[in-house]
Formats: C-alpha cells, sequence, structure tokens
C-alpha cells in the first residue's frame, strides 16, 4: 500500500518528471481494483464517493465528474464541488465555462478542465469528430487548454 494519496501540489511537481495513470471508476470494485493496481488518479461519479469508496481505495486521487447540464451557475457548481470534495473527492472535473472554473478556483476547489472534444458541446464544432489533426484544430486546442490554465484549472483532460 502507497504511503498516502497525493495532493495538487504533489501532482503539480511531477508535472514532465513522471507520466500517471488515470481510468474511470463507477464502483467500489473498481475503485479497490485501481488502489490494488496502483492507479494514480481516478474519475468517478460524484454518488461513488463516501467512507466506503476511501476505504476501498485509501490512496488514488479522486476527480468526481461535476456533470456539464447537471449543475447551471456557477454557485451551483461551486456548491456540488463541495460537496464532492467533503465526500472524499481531492479536486473536481468540469466542463464548464472558463468564467465558471475562474469563480470555482477562487473559492480553492481544485479543478480539471476539458478541452478538445466535449461530448455535451458537441453541436458546437460540428458533431463528433476527431480534433487537432491540423495545425489549426491543434493551435486552438493548445489555446482552449491555455485559457483553461489562466482560469485556474491546475489539470486539463485534453480528448483529441
Amino acid at each position: 500500500m502507497r504511503h498516502r494519496r497525493p495532493t495538487v501540489a504533489d501532482l503539480l511537481s511531477m508535472k514532465g518528471k513522471r507520466q500517471l495513470t488515470m481510468l474511470r471508476v463507477v464502483t467500489l470494485e473498481e475503485a479497490e481494483a485501481a488502489e490494488k493496481a496502483r492507479i494514480d488518479l481516478v474519475s468517478v461519479p460524484p454518488a461513488l464517493l463516501g467512507p466506503e469508496f476511501r476505504e476501498a481505495a485509501p490512496s488514488v486521487f479522486a476527480f468526481p465528474g461535476l456533470e456539464y447540464g447537471d449543475h447551471v451557475t456557477a454557485e451551483d457548481y461551486i456548491r456540488a464541488a463541495f460537496q464532492a470534495l467533503k465526500a472524499g473527492g481531492d479536486a473536481v472535473y468540469c466542463a464548464a465555462s472558463l468564467s465558471t472554473v475562474r469563480r470555482m478556483r477562487e473559492e480553492g476547489i481544485p479543478v480539471c478542465g476539458h478541452v478538445g472534444i466535449i461530448p455535451s458541446k458537441a453541436t458546437w464544432t460540428g458533431g463528433f469528430r476527431a480534433v487537432g489533426k491540423t495545425v489549426a484544430s491543434a493551435l486552438e486546442v493548445w489555446r482552449q487548454t491555455k485559457a483553461l490554465e489562466e482560469a485556474g484549472a491546475f489539470a486539463a483532460e485534453i480528448e483529441v
């Protein structure tokens, strides 16, 4: 068993030094398997969090996803984020606007944003298609990533 789960500061200090492993878990059994496999990061539904989750996976860094559309205002996201952190999450995964990410950061909530193919916003980008295949498209993904960073996200899922 690992000594403790990493913090955001730990993850940021590893940037460029070590590749981390991440996967999606949706059951306590999967969380326990991730722990045993020494997975670093897990994406989880917020409802999975709680004491049982932390008993099954005490040292994995957990990102509960705040589903786009389930929350509308920045205050909705902030409220849900604090509930997720209180339940055992280490940061939140959020595909909301830059202004919402900025507000969450102002409240001290660690946010992992999302760029590239964002399923809930696919109608704006012409549907589900690969992005980042051309120089112009790759630069747009990079621009979006930098904008997230400037808004205060400490990480980004880049789906291309």
